[in-house]
């Protein structure tokens, strides 16, 4: 009868049959032990079901807790952490804790070991490695995938802009306080063959006022995700919202590279399939989140979490509107589409899944060279920055200068110059 059960449902089976009959019925106990019994069986219950949980996925026993870093409380990353995070520890007893911050405080988090994982954009990968100011270069790695996000120029519904084309002299480009944002916008003006003195740059505080200042007419374009809560909102204002589609190679051929140079993770476009409505169809970059860990985390722990979250995903495809992007299609997407440095566990699984290819093996490679170079280069510049009495604070403008300094005189570019993934 025990035959189908694996070793783990077999041992769990044994036990609750033992306590079963010592529970059996018996007419001749009196009342007091009865209910001693009663007591006996109920905590002893509750004991195999609680040891199950250890049980739960094969041999492996799981850490008491888990740490994940992840963007500000009202984004999607967030709002979608919290949910599987919640099945998880239901299905495991792992007590899994999430930790909003800025990508770059998340990011210090993850390398110091406050955090096991962070859910973040892959421009992080790229801001990090480049040592961007409030960042500093580690050996980071690509665990498995949060989802696929479609990123565009957004403009207010009455816009007269329609087309790429249509950006030219005089155009307002909303400006948030993002390095990355300023590449990509840079991009956009190579595009069209303008410089950052030809257009007006509209200052604005953070991700959301970004959005915002769109609706409110101070500002004919920002780049942002139609993912995004408060795009949710700029959707509903009175004029809406549209968006230009990146222009493919038959349309203009040089608009496209020029744009795609200006930041390694413009390489994959194609029509989103998520997000507010005016966005659906239209051809944007996609940009991956995914979550990531340190090179030294335990391969175990990061294969076991990425088994469970496959296996599972059952259990939590249904609990947020982007969770069913959280799948091995989604990593098999990234990994057969760019080269990453995945974690070694998250390696391990798509081998025994038979999806691990030799090219996926020569892409593994590179990427993990470059990034441990970087990481190691980083160590040798701190050490030498100290021993200077120059400060190795990342946000600081002395040690900004001092690690753009060091790669000119190595005669090392920045890792998105290097990087092409």
């Amino acid at each position: 009868m025990l035959t189908s059960l694996d070793n783990n449902q077999k041992i769990l089976t044994s036990r609750l049959f033992c306590v079963l009959i010592f529970f059996e019925p018996n007419r001749m106990v009196g009342k007091e032990v009865g209910m001693l019994r009663l007591t006996i069986f109920t905590g002893a219950l509750l004991f195999l079901l609680i040891n199950s949980l250890s049980l739960a996925q094969g041999d492996y026993r799981w850490p008491r807790q888990l740490i994940f870093g992840s963007t500000e409380v009202g984004t999607a990353g967030y709002a979608l952490l919290v949910a599987w995070t919640t099945e998880f520890t239901v299905a495991t007893g792992v007590q899994a804790r999430v930790l909003p911050g800025t990508t770059p405080t998340i990011t210090s988090w993850l390398l110091e070991g406050r955090v096991d994982f962070v859910s973040a954009p892959l421009t992080v990968l790229v801001e990090s490695l480049d040592g961007e100011p409030g960042y500093r270069p580690g050996p980071l790695r690509v665990a498995y995938p949060v989802f696929l996000a479609p990123w565009g120029l957004m403009v207010r519904g009455d816009s007269p802009y329609r087309r790429v084309q249509d950006v030219g002299p005089g155009t307002r480009l909303a400006w948030p306080p993002f390095s990355y944002f300023h590449r990509i916008l840079d991009g956009l003006l190579a595009c069209r063959g303008l410089t950052r003195e030809q257009v007006r740059l509209v200052p604005v505080a953070n991700y959301s006022a970004n959005s915002r200042v769109i609706a409110e007419g101070g500002a004919d374009i920002a780049f942002t995700s139609p993912i995004s809560d408060v795009n949710v909102e700029v959707e509903g204002n009175p004029r809406g919202i549209r968006w230009l589609a990146v222009p493919t190679a038959q349309e203009d051929r040089t608009c496209l590279q020029r744009w795609q140079r200006a930041y390694p993770l413009l390489q994959l476009v194609r029509p989103a399939e998520i997000g507010v409505q005016s966005a659906r169809g239209v051809r944007m970059f996609v940009i991956p989140s995914v979550y990531y860990t340190r090179a030294d985390v335990s391969e175990e722990l990061v294969y076991n979490l990425v088994k469970w979250l496959d296996e599972n995903h059952s259990l939590y495809r249904d609990k947020h509107a982007l969770a069913r992007f959280q799948s091995m299609e989604s990593l098999r997407f990234i990994v057969e589409n760019m080269g990453v440095p995945l974690h070694p566990g998250t390696v391990r699984y798509l081998r025994e899944k038979g999806l691990w290819t030799q090219e996926m093996a020569r892409k593994q490679e590179t990427a993990v060279k470059l990034v441990d170079q970087y990481a190691t280069l980083y160590e040798r510049a701190s050490s030498l920055a100290r021993s200077r009495r120059i400060s190795t604070d990342p946000a600081s403008e002395s040690w900004q200068r001092f690690w753009r300094d060091f790669l000119a005189q190595n005669r090392v570019p920045r890792f998105s110059e290097a990087w092409r993934p």
